[in-house]
């Protein structure tokens, strides 16, 4: 049956979404009889039991997105039910000893969904292709049958896995590959590596010659796996880099005692190294590497100037590996890699003899499903080592393994390993129909390291950015550095100088940051020689603890498209970055647009609008055209600002109030969990209504400021500047069309800071000046009033909302702050 309550026919989808079950009225309805003859029940006689080698094509792939008549998805019943006819159903059977939960089980209906799978290259376009080069598919591709659980919360539910033919074959694609269940293959995952250096070139490795210097750092150091010790390099030959957990496992380091001796041939055999780092010297040997890199063993843990040197070059550690070995199976550095040395305890290859012909094996997880359920994936510091990373092998939890790279994911259990292949289902994010939400789809997962190619790098800045808040770190002093490896990537391709993570180029957007949960401030720095404030400052997402995103650019909740995305937000206050060196002045732009600088130009891309190229480097897009050409590369160091604490900046300020009336469309899954409470209407101070709604302002900690709303109690808000329009979390469609473009100000709630905390700020903003080589009385010269800095108002960020523009057409109160 459908799994969208839409139009049961191809044909009633004027829109030409992808959808992948429907059912002609005609078709029969499935037995509701529990009981057969033969190894099936009646559901699954009708169902899986009719199935052959064919069902699962190669098929003719249809423009609508369907799998061929008579293929149809099934509702195999209840869990509860499923796993009760076990004992006399194969394929009850399997389900039931696949599942990982049976919860939910009189709740979670058994849905069997085809899914399109394998696709290949024409003959003669696979091998030696490079990433942006053009090919033609083929206009066939295999099916793999999904089985998922159907509820509302139906991730509380099992995890879904797939149903493929099992061949045993080496040369049957897209089928499933018999797997031993004690341990993997390694000349499997050697094979890998050889498959993706020959079919795919420099797309997914980098082999030329480097040297660390290019990168602020002298040399990087390597574990020779020869001489089981460490070795200086600064032009590094090719390595495998390791990315694991720490965990609470104690981990061996290398520290200013012990250096020299970990220098000597053998040392590092006599030391008590962690599973994790056992595991992957074991596996670098036996795929042919001499060299490996481990962040504990080549970095001075207990030196500032090393850690600082040697993760200043992270991008270029990481990025220029020849493959990294992600250990991912456990919680700790003692999991190590199951299924190499010691056995895993992985349960058995579940498989299911439909009839001579078929045989169907359950899938595991694929490794984008696989990495996202491990600790691994939820840490701070592996989430750049994934992104920097250009190839993988995985070692996942439960003891898989599986390689990814830039135009493949391979895993033990599958075969896809062709230089033809387009894609498979592993490359591809499936969403099924579901009752209760929009129709279902499949769009590709994309590289799964970042993109500086083919995609302006604001949309790739704001995942990037995303993606990583919401994770872990063990220390708030790592919450910048933490990333500093990734950025440095964006800061080399586009000419980019960050100030505490921020672009500064494009500052009035990326300013205007919002929380995806509650968060909390960092800690102050309180250490020997500490300021005593907090770590980074407010108007820095690095500021805070917690999830934080940006809305989407390419989404215009009513309006007109805007094709210049940069002209989504029209500064209407001059920002000065106190303490940067040199000076980093912002992109301004304006409704109208202007002549372009010399040596850009402009192009269309198909979902970002306008986007900016320079010179004849027509791939990169930059999304605002800089003022100057982008810099020479500089030192890797450099493209961190360690010292601005302030941005300055004259403009409006008035008090508004707190209220529980918004205009936002309807809530739904997809929502942010901070929008259903941290979200708050703004009114006059002056009245003791909700109405009439000014505007609206998300707050990252809304506890404390419900608790107020009964008082009436109101708060400061300045003027940041014009924005197009309100999003969809901030008002209906119907609202912010009909105020139409323009009609909206970009605002930012303030705290004015006093008494002690004050004293400390001033302090630090005078150190800062210094250290950058700045002035007072240049920054005053420079200042919009002319004034002296010192006298401003210095204010942290509370939230930043947006308000209409009539809301501020009386106020003509003006100050100048300094946001800390």
């Amino acid at each position: 049956m459908p799994l969208a309550e839409e139009s049961s026919l191809a044909s009633g989808d004027p829109a030409a979404a992808t959808r992948w079950s429907y059912q002609d009225p005609s078709e029969p309805a499935l037995p509701d009889s529990p009981s057969s003859e033969g190894p099936f029940c009646a559901v699954h006689a009708a169902t899986l039991g009719r199935l052959t080698r064919a069902s699962f094509g190669p098929h003719r792939r249809r423009a609508d997105g369907l799998p061929p008549p008579p293929l149809r998805d099934w509702h195999f019943g209840k869990l509860n039910a499923v796993v009760a006819r076990r004992a006399r159903c194969g394929a009850c059977a399997l389900v039931a000893d696949t599942v990982d939960t049976v919860a939910y089980g009189d709740l979670a209906e058994v849905i069997a969904c085809w899914v399109w799978d394998g696709v290949l290259l024409r003959e003669g376009q696979g091998e030696g292709r490079e990433g942006g080069d053009e090919a033609e598919e083929e206009e066939t591709a295999t099916l793999r049958l999904r089985i998922a659980p159907e509820m509302v919360d139906w991730e509380s539910s099992f995890e879904p896995f797939d149903l493929v033919p099992l061949d045993t074959s080496p040369s049957s694609l897209f089928t499933a590959r018999p797997v031993a269940a004690s341990h993997f293959d390694v000349s499997l995952v050697r094979s890998w590596v050889d498959h993706c250096t020959a079919w795919h070139g420099a797309t997914c490795a980098d082999t030329t010659p480097w040297r660390t210097s290019d990168y602020g750092a002298p040399f990087i150091r390597l574990i020779t796996l020869a001489e089981n010790r460490l070795v200086e390099s600064a032009a590094p030959p090719p390595y495998a880099a390791l990315s694991y957990v720490w965990g609470s496992a104690p981990v061996f380091k290398t520290l200013q005692a012990n250096i020299d001796s970990l220098q000597r041939p053998g040392a590092l055999a006599s030391q008590p190294l962690p599973k994790s780092i056992q595991d992957a010297v074991a596996l670098a040997r036996a795929l042919g590497y001499a060299y490996l890199w481990v962040d504990s063993l080549c970095i001075v843990q207990d030196s500032p100037a090393d850690k600082a040197q040697q993760i200043g070059a992270m991008a270029a550690i990481y990025s220029r590996a020849d493959l990294a070995i992600v250990a991912a199976s456990g919680d700790s550095a003692s999991a190590g890699i199951p299924g190499l040395a010691s056995s895993r305890t992985q349960p058995p290859q579940r498989t299911l003899r439909v009839s001579a012909d078929l045989t169907l094996a359950a899938l595991r997880p694929d490794a984008h499903r696989a990495a996202a359920a491990s600790r691994w994936s939820g840490r701070g510091w592996t989430y750049q080592e994934r992104q920097l990373s250009r190839r993988s092998v995985l070692s996942l939890p439960g003891g898989a393994v599986a390689f990814q790279c830039a135009r493949a994911v391979w895993a033990e259990d599958y075969r896809a390993e062709t230089p033809r292949l387009a894609r498979c289902a592993p490359m591809v994010l499936v969403r099924l129909n579901r009752s209760w939400m929009d129709p279902g789809g499949a769009r590709a997962r994309g590289p799964v390291a970042m993109r500086t190619r083919g995609a302006p790098y604001l949309r790739e800045y704001a995942r990037l950015v995303e993606e990583y808040t919401a994770r872990r770190m063990t220390f708030a002093g790592d919450r910048l550095p933490g990333i500093g490896g990734v950025l440095d990537v964006l800061r080399r391709a586009f000419g980019l100088r960050f100030v505490h993570g921020l672009p500064g180029a494009v500052l009035h957007m990326t300013l205007l940051w919002q929380p995806r949960d509650k968060l909390k401030r960092v800690p102050d720095d309180e250490g020997d020689g500490g300021t005593g404030l907090p770590l980074f400052p407010s108007w820095s997402w690095g500021g805070w603890i917690g999830p934080v995103g940006y809305e989407d650019w390419n989404e215009f909740n009513g309006l007109p498209e805007l094709e210049a995305r940069e002209r989504r937000v029209i500064p209407l206050a001059k920002i000065e970055v106190l303490g940067s060196a040199p000076h980093l002045e912002a992109y301004c732009a304006t409704k109208t647009g202007g002549e372009l600088p010399p040596g850009w130009s402009a192009v269309a891309t198909e979902s970002d609008g306008i986007c900016y190229v320079f010179g004849g480097d027509v791939e990169r897009y930059h999304s605002v055209p800089l003022v100057q050409p982008p810099p020479p590369h500089e030192p890797s160091n450099a493209s961190q600002q360690p010292h601005p604490l302030g941005l300055r900046l004259r403009t409006r300020v008035a008090r508004f109030r707190l209220t529980n009336l918004i205009r936002t469309f309807d809530m739904n899954r997809s929502t942010a969990a901070i929008e259903r409470r941290g979200r708050f209407g703004l009114a006059h101070p002056s009245s003791s209504s909700d109405e009439p709604w000014l505007g609206t302002i998300l707050l990252p900690q809304p506890a404390r400021y419900h608790a107020r709303l009964a008082r009436g109690q109101d708060y400061e808000l300045i003027v940041l500047s014009e924005s197009y329009g309100f999003s969809l979390q901030e008002a209906a469609p119907s609202l912010a069309g009909r105020l139409g473009p323009y009609a909206v100000l970009d605002v930012i709630m303030v705290r004015r800071v006093a008494g002690e905390e004050l004293r400390r700020y001033r302090a630090r903003l005078s150190e800062t000046m210094d250290v950058s080589g700045g002035d007072a009385a240049g920054a005053a010269e420079a200042a919009p009033d002319g004034g002296r800095w010192d006298g401003d108002a210095i204010v942290e960020r509370i939230g930043v909302g947006r308000m209409l523009k009539s809301a501020w057409e009386d106020v003509d109160a003006w100050e100048s702050f300094i946001l800390v």
